[in-house]
């Protein structure tokens, strides 16, 4: 798929990416198409920023709050979203206009993956079989490049990578990289937004802030009684969610919650400047 009307507006947390998408879509014609990885899920609006119901009503959306948290979502899936809703848009003589941080979706949008394989049964139930701690053991021997950024505590990560290591018997990181060396499946108009740190510290500051006055907690407390404490996709370690279940719980308080949940925002904001500064944006 090839096409330059398309809109890609990226960039960290907090830095203004959902008005400018608003703006440029009503200047445009355009509608709106999600891009980031915790957007697409159903009951997480306040604590992940999705747009409000003004905004849903003032321009057309997609793919932003259609998935149960209780189920797990890929770049590869992403791909095949994205595309579909491009064409859509298309069809209609409109402009689609991606907006989201999470680089790694976009990345894969623009340059595809080899690595976007069905999950096989046999080698799940295999991987299920062993501890968290031997999967990473073993993915750091397997696939070292994907060890350095997969978290030992992310078992949906560590499995994957070790499926597609089982599939296909490369290293994931390893398909990632020669794919992404290729040229670009898809051309665009990509937009990179950049603050000052200090600025981005004090819109990240007001969002917290909003986020707890909205009802965070309440939003929190639904979401661990509709997951349970058991979560596998860690919904509730999203950043503002555990902090405000600790609230709940009288193990911090208010202003500890916002502080902790503002720390946590600057440092997510921090890795996504730092990938999206590796990005050849003009090259596009």
């Amino acid at each position: 798929m090839v096409s330059q009307n398309i809109v890609v507006i990226a960039g960290p947390t907090a830095s203004g990416k959902s008005a400018l998408a608003m703006q440029m879509a009503q200047e445009l014609g355009g509608e709106i198409i999600c891009a980031d990885s915790r957007q697409i899920y159903q009951r997480m609006s306040i604590g992940t920023a999705c747009p409000s119901p003004e905004e849903y009503a003032c321009v057309p959306h997609h793919g932003f709050e259609q998935l149960d948290p209780r189920e797990n979502y890929s770049a590869g899936q992403f791909i095949k979203d994205a595309d579909a809703y491009v064409q859509e848009i298309q069809a209609r003589n409109k402009t689609p206009i991606l907006v989201g941080g999470t680089g790694l979706y976009l990345r894969a949008w623009r340059f595809g993956l080899d690595d976007v394989l069905p999950a096989d049964p046999q080698i799940r139930e295999k991987l299920e079989q062993a501890s968290l701690e031997e999967l990473y053991q073993k993915l750091q021997a397997l696939d070292p490049v994907s060890a350095e950024y997969i978290k030992p505590n992310d078992s949906v990560r560590i499995k994957r990578a070790l499926e597609i290591y089982g599939v296909t018997g490369q290293p994931a990181s390893k398909l990632r990289q020669t794919n992404w060396n290729q040229a670009p499946r898809v051309h665009a108009r990509w937009i990179l937004l950049c603050r000052d740190k200090k600025e981005l510290d004090l819109r990240l500051q007001a969002r917290v802030a909003e986020m707890f006055d909205r009802g965070l907690l309440e939003e929190a407390l639904a979401l661990r009684e509709y997951l349970g404490t058991n979560d596998p996709f860690e919904r509730l370690k999203t950043p503002g969610y555990l902090e405000a279940l600790q609230l709940a719980d009288g193990l911090i308080s208010k202003e500890q919650a916002l502080e902790l949940t503002f720390r946590r925002h600057r440092q997510y904001a921090k890795r996504q400047v730092t990938w999206f500064q590796k990005e050849s944006w003009w090259n596009s």
